[in-house]
């Protein structure tokens, strides 16, 4: 992909992992790599510049991405009030945003959610698993009010993207993955 085409990532990894009592979820191993890695390497060839918004909740996944990602500091205490601090410090829009627990499996997903939100030139388009929202979006240009914006959908199946919420999320996605 040429750089043109190409767009920022901005990593939620700032959360408190309540439901899985691990907050450095993005740190999780699925065959032989953190959850992280997963993505960054399967977007490799579509980002420009990655950044990653951490918090005093995440500092081993600060301290293990430091030298690969631009790192934004967040209080870690809500992810809408991080995710517009994280958006506030970036400069180039549009932007990809995931959060560090999502296991994407095929690419064509993520393409497919930046192409739509490249149609429509303006808002939010954000992508849905099963109907449920995931924390992956575009956000064409810097938000002045996150709940006027214009607000796209685009669904996925469980087959193409997981949410990693709890432990139960989490072995489900392994035992899926071990059948295949």
């Amino acid at each position: 992909m040429e750089n043109d085409n190409k767009i920022n990532l901005l990593i939620m990894a700032g959360g408190t992992g309540s439901r899985m009592n691990l907050s450095d979820k993005g740190l999780l191993m699925i065959r032989g790599e953190t959850l992280v890695d997963r993505n960054l390497n399967l977007l490799e060839d579509s980002v420009k510049k990655v950044y990653m918004a951490v918090s005093p909740n995440t500092e081993k996944t600060a301290n293990f991405f430091k030298d690969r990602v631009t790192i934004i500091k967040t209080a870690g205490d809500d992810y809408s009030i991080d995710i517009g601090v994280a958006l506030d410090a970036l400069d180039s829009f549009p932007v990809l945003v995931m959060p560090a627990d999502i296991y994407i499996r095929d690419l064509t997903v993520v393409t497919n959610l930046i192409d739509m939100a490249r149609e429509k030139g303006k808002g939010i388009t954000s992508m849905l698993i099963e109907g449920l929202f995931c924390g992956v979006s575009v956000f064409m240009e810097k938000p002045k009010d996150v709940e006027t914006e214009d607000f796209y959908g685009y669904n996925v199946t469980e087959k193409q993207a997981y949410n990693i919420n709890t432990v139960e999320d989490f072995f489900l996605i392994l035992n899926r993955l071990r059948k295949e």
